[in-house]
């Protein structure tokens, strides 16, 4: 989602858990119904969990600063398979849960390393340019900052850095 400056969002409704990813830092205002507004502000490449299953939100947002705010809110629906124990992968792990793991991507870890065998995921590109590359159709997909892009489970894939540039990219792996 992008609020430009000065935009608020209608009053809406969280309910199904959810991961967020900031892609840059701005300051917000938020109310939740029949509640004051709070000031907060959001950094580029946070990401967090909030399961809403036992605190439904109902809020409105408005970006309260002079910059476009870009969120993304990806909705866990359900669970891929529960009742395999994942072990994570060689990256900084953000966060883990009953629904993902969060992982941290930077500039030192794109060693064209192959990930196979694993559930669905989502990438999501806060800053610099990678490569996704498929093993099994030999697909090339480029990833750009701001962008995301969902990997089917089971796939044999990896990334590979387009340029020299600092990279910054959180992909989610859904249990």
């Amino acid at each position: 989602m992008k609020i430009q400056q000065g935009d608020t969002t209608l009053f809406h409704i969280h309910s199904t858990p959810s991961v967020f990813v900031y892609f840059t830092n701005t300051l917000v205002c938020s109310q939740i119904k029949g509640k004051e507004w709070v000031t907060a502000k959001n950094i580029k490449g946070n990401a967090s969990y909030r399961s809403f299953l036992n605190d439904t939100l109902v809020h409105r947002v408005s970006n309260c600063d002079t910059v476009p705010f870009h969120v993304t809110d990806i909705e866990l629906l359900s669970s891929y398979k529960p009742d395999i124990k994942l072990q994570p992968l060689p990256f900084t792990v953000l966060f883990e849960n009953e629904k993902v793991i969060a992982y941290r991507l930077t500039t030192a870890v794109f060693n064209n390393q192959i990930i196979k065998g694993r559930g669905p995921m989502i990438a999501e590109m806060i800053t610099g340019d990678v490569a996704f590359h498929n093993k099994k159709g030999k697909e090339l997909s480029q990833l750009k900052a701001g962008k995301y892009l969902y990997i089917q489970p089971d796939r044999a894939f990896y990334f590979s850095a387009t340029a020299d540039a600092a990279i910054n990219m959180v992909l989610f792996e859904i249990k």
